[in-house]
């Protein structure tokens, strides 16, 4: 049990580092006077997706602990100097170091199945999943505490804090997993090309809005983009050591999987945001359609919703040991879809809001918990590292794609006043959709996921650990 809270921490720590994120947005946006406040997530989104495809790599070339923990470190390095930072630059620096710590579920979800016995790989993957509605529960209680008492800042110092208890819990408890690559050889330059391509295409659509879709400049960077992304599918056919073997990819169950998850999860983790940046900005009529509550106000409200979803995933964790994972994969992208369609239609106040949420949150609690469980069916053992990778590194880029697409559904019905942009209620109901569609998206990729493997009827048997 203890290895299993060891690695919970850490990887659900970047769930509560979101959601803290999202609930100091505003109080950011208006410290610092800017219009770039979606820079505040978007800049650990595109760190991550560069250093996703090292990560990936190192884990099994050294093993995953120790990679684990010199991520960890960076992070409280950065969570600090974001914490001192006195300009919004400066700022973002911190936050860009502390995205350092971004890809630790690629690791997390493969160490799982290295050290937990076969027979419990699906149950203790589908918790370390699901726990994510425990977080969800207690983290906006956290944030109103933190940000009603001492703004953007006292969150920053949390995560500093609860960083370096990840880092004390994972040197403790975690042990060292076996290696899955045995050449010694690394592939720099298909890494630096494919982190790269992937960062600059988040740029690309995160400075979309402002730049104009369809200007040149936008264009361009996203021609760069691609052009790195086909550039690294040629270095990968020469590399005699390829930084990851796309060849998995060929097999639909792989292919389905990996991005039905991706893009499911970006949502899970993301479409909330609308819901907090809506209930924290300010009402002024004509201007702003927020609500206008305190963070704990709005930590209250969610009580509900937040709940839902933590039950949900506690009890999708169970049933996915005894059934097919599908079928509750294929529920929960539609509830969770159902119910961002319903909350652009109603979200007037706090009655709409949550019983919309909670139809979305049920949906998101069966996603959680049944996405790493997905892979665990469509890839070996020897594969798992690679699988979660590429699961992690492609929901950091659909993340960062949705949050533009949301920000720019927001500034369709928006008025910057004092260098702080706001927005109006067709925004929030645009934002709303964008996610019901991604969900819709996703619900399709997944119908052609075929039947997996199970762990149980693997050759071999990982080592034994407590539970």
């Amino acid at each position: 049990m203890g290895v299993l809270i060891a690695l919970i921490w850490p990887t659900q720590l970047l769930v509560t580092v979101g959601i803290l994120g999202s609930n100091a947005t505003a109080d950011v946006a208006q410290s610092f006077r800017t219009t770039q406040v979606a820079w505040f997530s978007l800049i650990v989104t595109l760190v991550s997706a560069l250093l996703s495809p090292f990560v990936i790599k190192l884990g099994d070339l050294y093993g995953k602990k120790r990679i684990m923990l010199g991520m960890i470190a960076l992070g409280v390095v950065g969570d600090v100097i974001a914490a001192t930072a006195n300009s919004f630059e400066l700022l973002l620096v911190g936050r860009g170091l502390a995205a350092c710590y971004g890809p630790f579920p690629a690791l997390s979800f493969p160490a799982v199945r290295d050290i937990f016995p076969a027979r419990l790989v699906k149950s203790a993957s589908g918790i370390l999943g699901s726990s994510l509605g425990l977080v969800a529960l207690a983290s906006p209680f956290l944030a109103g505490w933190l940000i009603d008492g001492w703004g953007y800042k006292g969150a920053m110092w949390f995560m500093a804090a609860a960083t370096t208890v990840s880092f004390l819990l994972v040197a403790a408890l975690v042990p060292e997993t076996p290696k899955h690559a045995f050449e010694s050889g690394f592939d720099w330059l298909g890494g630096l090309v494919l982190g790269g391509g992937l960062a600059v295409l988040v740029y690309a659509v995160g400075q979309g809005q402002a730049w104009g879709w369809g200007s040149a400049k936008t264009l361009a960077w996203l021609a760069a983009g691609a052009a790195a992304l086909a550039g690294f599918l040629l270095v990968e056919r020469t590399s005699r050591h390829p930084i990851l073997d796309l060849g998995v990819l060929r097999r639909r169950a792989v292919a389905a999987t990996v991005v039905s998850g991706a893009l499911a999860q970006a949502v899970a983790y993301t479409a909330p945001v609308v819901a907090i940046l809506l209930a924290l900005y300010p009402h002024i009529p004509g201007v702003s359609a927020g609500f206008g509550w305190t963070a704990q106000h709005s930590a209250t409200v969610g009580v509900t919703w937040n709940l839902l979803l933590f039950v949900t995933g506690l009890v999708a964790s169970r049933l996915l040991r005894a059934v097919d994972t599908r079928p509750i994969w294929w529920a929960g992208l539609t509830a969770m879809g159902l119910g961002y369609l319903l909350a652009g239609f109603f979200h007037a106040d706090a009655v709409q809001l949550t019983w919309t949420m909670c139809v979305a949150s049920l949906g998101s609690g069966l996603v959680v918990a049944a996405a790493p469980v997905l892979v665990v069916g469509a890839v070996s053992t020897d594969e798992q590292g690679l699988g979660s990778g590429m699961l992690t590194m492609l929901t950091h880029v659909f993340g960062a794609v949705f949050s533009a697409a949301m920000f720019a559904a927001l500034a369709a019905d928006g008025t910057v006043v004092e260098g702080t942009a706001f927005y109006g209620d067709s925004g929030y109901a645009r934002a709303f959709w964008v996610g019901a569609l991604l969900s819709l998206v996703a619900l399709v990729i997944g119908l052609f996921i075929p039947a997996l493997r199970e762990p149980e009827k693997e050759t071999g048997e990982a080592p034994a650990a407590a539970v």
